[in-house]
């Protein structure tokens, strides 16, 4: 083994790491934004579907 994989399989792990965060971390914001519009548009749905108080 030589001295170059002292550095370079630090670097790939540190680099996987972060590409790993930063990517899932986009992907996690976007399902919750989709979940928090599709609870808006269900609670739309129900306030229009309910029946006027008489």
């Amino acid at each position: 083994m030589t001295t170059a994989h002292l550095f370079y399989i630090p670097l790939v792990i540190l680099l996987g790491t972060a590409l790993g965060y930063f990517i899932g971390r986009k992907l996690l914001l976007a399902e919750q934004e989709e979940q928090r519009r599709l609870a808006e548009r269900r609670a739309r749905r129900q306030a229009s579907d309910t029946p006027p108080a008489a």
